[in-house]
């Protein structure tokens, strides 16, 4: 079954764990003395990959964080950055151009600025400028180096003190983790292994990957990202209650558009009592169209492992798809043409 999987790409999900095992290594060293601390809100910049980093927390965070948590994916930076703002700049290769501009113009207004890639130009401008910076390791797919982007930052956060140390969540979170590698595994056989079924259920299949949560906002964002990237099939995602005001009306299709589709629900506890209402009918909606429907749930006590653990079920799922396909997981050939084809039409870059 792994014939595809030219680059050993199984290997990055298999060290998903060890990233956040690592982690706090990498920042003990930081040293964060140029930093404010009286800003007034924090901007988190960076593209794709590395843009997931900042939404999960965001909303990890968001009943802790006291001040505007912020996450750009331009460019430019909103006008409201000023010396009180907080910029990070996230970009796993340093070259993500967007992001490269956004840093520049954080520094055309004077914040404080806080970087992190495994080397490239942002590396280069952010020790030119003195701005603390972190390193992390190279030679994975952005994509796949979403521990060393997260856990790092949320360590850096507890630096600063706007945050509560987070030890038994992220404790909590690595054990899960290992566990659900063990369960996933590809000797493991489909009746035991949650992932191999739900890619077959997926072949041939769109997949429509929805929550109840409004904190799994970035999750079913995840999921549809490695849907793209990694298996190589287009992948929707929408979050109750938003869903039932709009999107909920497409499901009135013809039947031979319907059947084109599989429907995934993330589910969590922290659903509001009134979404959970709203899930139900909404399955029922879904039932009467003769719509597969297949339900997750995260795994652990805290909303970190449970975040991280439907994330990590999400890599598995993506990857057996990309098999299934015979689809290399690693090769990302559309993006790639995109940059080269983009780096021809340099002259009205900042770098």
């Amino acid at each position: 079954m792994q014939t595809s999987d030219h680059s050993n790409f199984f290997q990055f999900i298999c060290e998903f764990p060890d990233q956040i095992e690592k982690a706090p290594s990498l920042v003990k060293d930081l040293n964060i003395k140029t930093i404010k601390k009286d800003f007034k809100e924090v901007v988190f910049t960076g593209m794709g990959g590395s843009a997931i980093a900042g939404d999960l927390l965001k909303y990890y965070l968001q009943d802790e964080f006291a001040i505007p948590f912020i996450v750009n994916r331009n460019y430019s930076l909103p006008n409201f950055v000023s010396p009180q703002t907080l910029v990070i700049s996230c970009s796993y290769s340093g070259n993500t151009e967007e992001t490269l501009n956004a840093t520049l113009h954080a520094i055309e207004k004077k914040a404080s600025v806080f970087g992190l890639s495994s080397g490239g130009k942002l590396e280069q401008i952010l020790q030119s400028h003195k701005f603390p910076y972190l390193k992390i390791p190279q030679g994975y797919p952005p994509r796949q180096a979403l521990g060393y982007m997260f856990f790092p930052i949320l360590n850096f956060f507890q630096h600063l003190g706007l945050i509560e140390p987070k030890n038994e969540e992220i404790s909590e979170t690595i054990k899960v983790l290992h566990e659900l590698r063990e369960r996933n595994a590809p000797q493991t056989t489909h009746i035991h292994n949650l992932a191999k079924l739900i890619a077959q259920r997926l072949y041939k299949k769109i997949p429509m990957i929805y929550t109840a949560s409004e904190l799994l906002y970035p999750v079913v964002t995840r999921w549809r990202n490695q849907f793209n990237e990694n298996s190589k099939v287009l992948a929707f995602s929408n979050v109750l209650p938003e869903l039932n005001h709009n999107e909920i009306m497409g499901w009135e299709a013809p039947r031979e558009v319907l059947e084109n589709f599989n429907i995934l629900f993330l589910r969590d506890q922290s659903e509001l009592t009134r979404n959970k209402i709203r899930l139900d009918i909404t399955k029922e909606i879904f039932q009467k169209n003769h719509v597969p429907i297949f339900e997750v749930f995260g795994e652990g006590k805290s909303l970190l492992s449970r975040i991280f653990s439907l994330i990590y079920i999400g890599d598995w799922v993506s990857y057996y798809l990309a098999l299934i396909y015979e689809k290399d997981p690693y090769k990302i050939d559309s993006i790639q043409f995109l940059k080269d084809s983009l780096s021809k039409f340099n002259d009205d870059m900042k770098v």
